[in-house]
């Protein structure tokens, strides 16, 4: 990149406004209109065989330095941790179907002769003309973070059930469905713009094809879009299937999730840094951590890997920081910034994370 990344808000951005300059419809979406910008600064050049993990994680560090920028690299790292990661494993296990050997950071560009129907879809990541964003559905009500307990499924062609929370979603082209069958959890692609109708209106009887929505945020990151997203037999044929099973991959995308959140942590502190000598050192501290430990990953981190440095090591940044505003607990951070909820709130399945981990070293 020409210039810091710190400048990158200022230089494209809109005074007095979470939008870059010169968008005059600004209903097309936060995230939306970054992304050709982020495309422009090499935001994914990780997912196109460009650059290290580590070299992403450095970005959106120096993203999340200016405010706006910690609600626009939650959206980046979403999209290139998640969405990004099951379109590569889909890419990977095609190759190797092929005989090819795949290695994903092998600083190589996918060009436009790679594997077939991908091609478009990486598009979305090497030009924002048009722009395109990819999001994935996989939380549904009561499912308790295991996948077994999805109920979203295929019957006779067509896709039925809820997401209840997919981040990027109110911007989404497309949705990575993750759903439940009886030998895996297959992921199928949606298209929003297919039929689609707001939960406000009136359901026809004769109207049996249906994507219901409903947008909102949250208190923090409040740029951030997100979605509840019902299918109502959808139709669905053998193209729109993108990974036979998501399984043990979903482990190693909430890592990924999860380290990114280090790094937004990272770059959102270092104003407070600047104020506070103890803030100063636990920053350094995670910072050299996440180095020491990235400098060890050739190519793309798997599963086995991230779970070998989690839980990842955020602890004493959050207590420096308290202890900076006299607070408490990091829970109680959000009462200065929302923002801060993002690098202390647990999931159940970051739970199961770290029970999975605690019994691997016991």
């Amino acid at each position: 990149m020409s210039e810091t990344l710190e400048n990158l808000i200022l230089k494209y951005g809109e005074p007095g406004s979470p939008y870059p300059k010169d968008k005059e419809e600004l209903e097309i979406g936060f995230y939306r209109s970054w992304k050709p910008i982020l495309i422009k600064e090499g935001f994914y050049h990780f997912l196109l065989g460009l650059e290290t993990y580590l070299e992403f994680q450095k970005k959106l560090s120096h993203l999340a330095e200016e405010p706006v920028g910690v609600s626009l690299g939650l959206s980046c790292m979403v999209e290139v941790n998640v969405a990004g990661g099951i379109l590569s494993q889909t890419e990977q296990i095609q190759r190797e179907n092929q005989g090819q050997n795949l290695n994903q950071n092998d600083h190589q560009n996918r060009d436009t002769n790679s594997v077939g129907f991908l091609d478009l879809f990486w598009d979305a990541f090497r030009t924002g003309n048009p722009t395109k964003i990819f999001a994935v559905g996989v939380s549904e009500p009561g499912w308790e973070t295991k996948l077994r307990k999805l109920s979203s499924t295929i019957v006779n062609g067509t896709l039925s059930g809820t997401k209840s929370f997919i981040t990027n979603g109110a911007e989404a082209d497309f949705i990575l469905w993750v759903t439940k069958s009886d030998v895996g959890n297959p992921v199928y692609l949606v298209r929003r713009n297919k039929r689609i109708r707001n939960q406000s209106e009136d359901l026809k009887p004769n109207d049996q094809k249906f994507i219901t929505e409903e947008s909102f945020h949250t208190d923090f990151t409040p740029l951030v879009t997100h979605l509840k997203l019902t299918l109502c037999e959808y139709p669905i044929d053998s193209l729109d299937l993108i990974l036979e099973n998501y399984g043990k991959l979903g482990i190693e995308l909430r890592l990924k999730e999860l380290l990114s959140l280090v790094s937004l942590l990272i770059g959102k502190t270092k104003k407070v840094s600047l104020e506070n000598k103890l803030v100063a050192e636990e920053r350094k501290k995670l910072n050299l951590w996440r180095e020491n430990f990235l400098s060890q990953c050739q190519g793309n981190p798997d599963a086995d890997f991230l779970l070998s440095g989690f839980p990842y090591p955020t602890e004493g940044l959050l207590f420096a920081l308290c202890k900076h505003w006299n607070l408490e607990s990091p829970k109680d951070l959000k009462s200065v910034d929302p923002d801060y909820q993002l690098f202390v709130w647990e999931d159940q399945f970051t739970k199961a994370l770290i029970q999975k981990k605690n019994r691997n070293l016991s």
